[in-house]
Order: structure tokens, then sequence, then C-alpha cells
């Protein structure tokens, strides 16, 4: 039986974006409710166990397919920023709870807020960090759009930009483009970015290690050829390193590239257990070359 090809446009006005979660969410809702697909993002349950595979009732087989088709649904509604977060997710209700949590408090950007009612002194919901951002966001739409020449413009009046943080988030501006994977625009803010500038964490990662975490060996390379410390940056969640995370993604060209400008010394017991974890890894998946040096 032929299927037709469903685009975004017929299932939400607009792709998400930071700007329009609340919208977005109940127009796609709506549409997993009537395609009978909002089960596979709403259930509590476990999947059902994968057994019987080709009786033609298989709750996991159905199961499956249900998942998959909202997952597509969810996949093909996200703008590049969205679908990078939920890019490697095999499960539709991870990653619709997943864009709830990193854009719904994103709704209502600074540049949304009227004047008045953000800077008043008397409005209890005033938040100064947000007033403060409105004159970088231009400088961040720029930088996700990959737009250089004009974020560039925009960086030369305002050259704090590439510390500042989006409100609710706390993503810089170069946590943003490594996670797009906009190399240009990586390259081009590290060069003007100070060296301690690249240590700054966005939800307790740095930027290197989502750019290792990715398998992105471009954008490693030019960060590590500004900052050697940044190697031994930990993420705060699972306190990994850069090359630890690249090592259980199986990035291998990223590893070995990490493991060769790593001092020998930070892979050792007293710095940490990182050196055991990729000797661990490593062994696991059989890649014996790394770990008969440590």
């Amino acid at each position: 039986m032929a299927t037709s090809a469903v685009s975004a446009g017929t299932i939400v006005v607009e792709v998400l974006n930071n700007r329009n979660y609340v919208d977005w969410s109940v127009y796609l809702r709506n549409y997993l409710l009537a395609q009978d697909l909002w089960d596979a993002v709403e259930a509590t349950d476990e999947p059902p166990e994968d057994e019987e595979k080709e009786a033609d009732n298989d709750p996991f087989k159905a199961w499956r397919k249900k998942n998959a088709m909202a997952l597509h649904t969810i996949q093909i509604s996200c703008g590049p920023e969205a679908f990078a977060l939920i890019r490697d997710s095999n499960s539709a209700k991870f990653s619709w709870d997943a864009l709830a949590a990193n854009f719904k408090t994103q709704a209502l950007l600074p540049s949304d807020l009227p004047v008045e009612s953000a800077t008043s002194s008397n409005n209890p919901g005033y938040d100064e960090s947000v007033c403060d951002f409105r004159q970088y966001q231009p400088f961040f739409n720029a930088v996700r759009s990959g737009n250089w020449n004009e974020a560039k413009e925009l960086l030369n009046l305002h050259p704090n930009a590439t510390r500042a943080k989006i409100p609710y988030s706390n993503k810089t501006a170069l946590y943003i483009a490594t996670e797009l994977e906009h190399e240009h625009i990586v390259e081009e803010l590290v060069q003007v970015m100070l060296e301690e500038d690249l240590e700054i964490k966005s939800s307790g990662w740095t930027a290197l290690a989502v750019a290792a975490d990715r398998g992105n060996i471009k954008i490693v390379e030019c960060m590590v050829r500004k900052s050697k410390k940044i190697l031994s940056i930990a993420t705060e969640n699972n306190n990994m390193t850069p090359i630890l995370l690249a090592c259980i993604s199986e990035h291998w060209d990223v590893v070995r590239y990490l493991y060769s400008v790593s001092p020998l010394e930070d892979l050792m017991p007293d710095k940490g257990p990182y050196g055991a974890g990729l000797v661990c890894h490593s062994i696991g998946v059989k890649k014996f070359g790394i770990s008969f040096y440590l």
C-alpha cells in the first residue's frame, strides 16, 4: 500500500523554535491525538517485551510502529536547534519531554517582552538577566541562522556577547553554534574569544564536551588549538571529560585526536576516574590501541 509524505506544514503552522513552544505543542498534540499516536507520548508504562515477533497481534510490534510514527512526526515538526536536541533519541516520549524541558521556559524571549513591563522596578516578575540579555538577542539570532557577517557586525557593537548566556537555558553563542554544528561560526567565535571563555559551561557542559559527544572533529580541533585546559574539564551531570564522551559515543577519530593532545598525567588515577573509564570503554568495544598505553 502506498503511503503519502506528510510535511511539517500540515501538522504545525511553524516548526519549533525558542519562541513558539506553547502554540507548537498544542498543534502537535492535537495532530497526534487525531492520528491515534498520542499514547506513545503520554504512556507511563514500559513498552511491551519483544516476544512472538511473527504474530500479527504482537503488542511490541504495534507499540514500536506507533512510537516510530509519533517520533517521526515530532522530528519533522522541529527546527534545527530543536532537532539537534533529539536527533539521537528513539523514543517519542523522551523526545517530547526533552523538548518541553528545553523550550517551554524559552517561549517568551527577551525580545518579545514589552520594555515597560520588563524594566519596571514595580514589576514583581522583573528579571534583570532577561532585561540585560535583550541587547544580545540579535547576535544570538544571527549565530543560530549561521550568518557570520551579521553576527560579526553585532559583535563589534557588543563585544561581551560571546560571554552572554540566554536566560533560563544558560546557553552561550558558542554552545549553540556547536550544538547546531555551524562549523564556520564556531571557528570565527573561537578566534575572537579569550582562552578562558571556552571554559564556560552551559547546563554543566562546555562547548568542547558537546562537540566531542557529537563527534565533530573539526570543531574539537578548533577549540583545542585555542585552549588545552578544556581537555580536562568534566561535565557536571555525569563527570565525564571530552575524551570519555567521545569514547562512549564511539567517535574514534575524536578519541584518537584528544588522546594525542591530552597530557598523560590528566589520565592518571590521582586526577580522577577518567583514565580508568577510557580503558574500560575502549576494551569493552575491543579498541585496544589506546588502552595499551594506559
